[in-house]
């Protein structure tokens, strides 16, 4: 019996000094050498002599369907320029309202007559876009133009 628990005792002693060893190991850790390399720090970018060169060109076929695009040209509309466009004489005078109504009404001239207008209304030709107490929108024979306030 006394020969099983020296053997016992021997088997218990080792597992805790293995234990143990662990423990100091990991709170004890031994540094390890560290060896300096002397890199040379010095930047020298290379420069790339080939210049990389590419052109892009239109697709005549859809890659899904394999059918031909076909894009329509834009129509061109025959526009007057403003210089072969003669306005008449338009003056800006100022601006009536009240003050609970979004209602605005214009004070215009236009070919020395004076006019009060709303937007969206037309006379002698020339439609009111819209405004404000600073200048109006008008448009004439398709042309838009602003007017300041004098």
């Amino acid at each position: 019996m006394k020969t099983k628990t020296y053997i016992l005792l021997a088997l218990v002693l080792s597992i805790w000094g293995i234990i143990s060893f662990k423990i100091v190991s990991v709170v004890n850790p031994s540094t390890p050498e560290v060896l300096q390399q002397h890199y040379n720090m010095a930047f020298k970018p290379k420069f790339n002599k080939t210049i990389d060169t590419f052109s892009i060109q239109t697709v005549n076929r859809d890659p899904f369907l394999g059918t031909l695009l076909i894009r329509e040209k834009p129509k061109t509309k025959n526009l007057k320029t403003k210089m072969d466009l003669v306005w008449l004489p338009i003056v800006y005078h100022g601006i009536i309202s009240k003050q609970n109504s979004k209602a605005k009404v214009f004070i215009v001239s236009i070919n020395g007559q004076q006019y009060l207008v709303k937007s969206g209304q037309v006379i002698s030709e020339i439609t009111l876009i819209r405004g404000n107490s600073k200048s109006i929108l008008v448009s004439y024979k398709g042309v838009r133009k602003t007017i300041q306030k004098t």
